[in-house]
This record gives structure tokens, sequence and C-alpha cells, in this order.
């Protein structure tokens, strides 16, 4: 009787209950490297500190804090878009390995059976 529930659970909710786990730990990467916030601030300035206004109206002062401006934007999208690809590549490398984990599932029980009669054929390796 174990046996047979074991292998009614493995076959039937266990492949959801890995299924499910799969798709949480995804959304727990994406959430990891905020993928969705990242792509939301992407031009935003990065830790942008002493670029504010200054209250000086001279020409030099105003140039001078378009470019610091610019530049922290510039910083800020190439810091956010490494974290997006980072991101991306992780997602992509949980993706593919869980989809093989997916495909393997229903195979792992019969492992056992296949060694015993691969041992009792003399096969080594």
């Amino acid at each position: 009787m174990f046996m047979v529930d074991l292998l009614q659970w493995w076959y039937f909710r266990g492949w959801g209950v890995f299924f499910s786990g799969l798709k949480t730990k995804l959304g727990d990467t994406a959430d990891l490297f905020s993928i969705g916030d990242m792509f939301r601030t992407l031009f935003k300035p990065f830790r942008q500190i002493s670029a504010g206004a200054s209250g000086s109206e001279a020409l030099d002062a105003k140039m001078a804090q378009f470019f610091d401006r610019l530049i922290s934007r510039i910083v800020g999208m190439f810091a956010r878009l490494t974290i997006i690809l980072a991101g991306t590549v992780v997602l992509i490398l949980e993706l593919i390995f869980g989809t093989i984990l997916m495909i393997l599932w229903p195979v792992v029980p019969l492992l056992p059976v296949c060694g015993i009669v691969l041992m009792i054929m003399g096969v080594t390796f």
C-alpha cells in the first residue's frame, strides 16, 4: 500500500507541488532582482545627492547641474540594465533547469529498477 501511495503522490500531486514550487522560485528571483522596478526607474538618476538646485542663477552653475544630472541618469541606466540582464540570465537558467527536472520527474522512480536490471546484466561504468 505504501508503494501505491508513493507512486500516486509522485505522478499526480507531487508533480503539481513541484510545478508550484518552481513558479514560486521564479517569482522570488524576479522579486530579488526587482526587475519590474528596474524597468520602471530605468532613467532615474543614480544616487544623485549633490546635483540639486543651488539657488544660483549663473549659467555655468546651471550647466554643471544639468551635466551632473545627465551623467547620474546614464550611470543609473547602466547599473539598472546590468541588474536586469543578470536577473534575466538567472531566471532563464532557473527556467531551463526546472523544465529539465519536470521532464525527468516521471522517470526518477524507475531509476532504481533500471539500476538493478543493469547490475544483473553486468553493465559497469
